[in-house]
């Protein structure tokens, strides 16, 4: 099993309260960083409770470490550097890492991350998504939707608080305009913030596109 499908897993089915982050990072070129950070510590709670001796967290942090190493040389073949994947120092913390050289690059790897996994499927659709689009100093965002509702499923309804989701874009470059009042834009003009229920975010109707006008 890849890190594609293993990530995707680890949020459809742990029952444990989470909070996922996607952050990019934009130089001046539009090439930059992205970090995907899931907060497990619900999770790894819940199982010391059921495991004294630690062994389940033990096992189930050195799978994932294995299976991170073993994704590293697919993901280089996407055109990706300074990948970088594993535990938050000292936390329960999650996550993966990556530099891109282009939208294009960016774009391709984030669909083959939605794309090389089932498990996802039932969470955000797996179709062909172009998630950037870049004109000039123009850069737009569309947002992944899940292919239901998924606040809307009363196995689900009662947890929608516990899931959270933040998307946070950091910008080299002034934001000169932005056309989503869901976004919160710093002070300084260089950071964009969406914060709230995975639920409510991912689902259909909720609007996460966002266009920004970059100096």
């Amino acid at each position: 099993m890849k890190i594609f499908k293993i990530l995707p897993f680890i949020l459809a089915l742990f029952l444990a309260s989470c909070t996922i982050t996607q952050e990019f990072k934009f130089n001046k070129d539009f090439s930059g960083n992205t970090k995907l950070s899931i907060d497990m510590g619900s999770l790894m709670e819940m199982m010391s409770g059921m495991d004294s001796t630690g062994t389940q967290n033990k096992n189930m942090k050195d799978s994932l470490d294995f299976l991170f190493k073993e994704s590293k040389e697919k993901l280089d073949s996407l055109g990706i550097k300074n990948i970088k994947f594993g535990w938050e120092n000292g936390t329960d913390i999650l996550f993966m890492s990556y530099d891109f050289d282009n939208i294009a690059t960016l774009n391709k790897t984030l669909n083959a991350s939605n794309q090389g996994n089932s498990a996802f499927g039932k969470a955000i659709s797996t179709e062909p998504h172009i998630y950037f689009t870049l004109k000039g100093k123009e850069l737009s965002y569309k947002g992944p939707k899940s292919n239901n509702d998924l606040g809307n499923n009363p196995d689900m309804q009662s947890m929608k608080d516990y899931y959270k989701y933040i998307v946070i874009f950091n910008f080299e470059r002034k934001i000169k305009k932005s056309d989503n009042p869901n976004f919160v834009i710093s002070a300084d003009n260089t950071r964009a913030e969406l914060n709230g229920s995975m639920f409510e975010i991912l689902k259909p109707g909720y609007n996460s596109d966002i266009t920004f006008k970059l100096k």
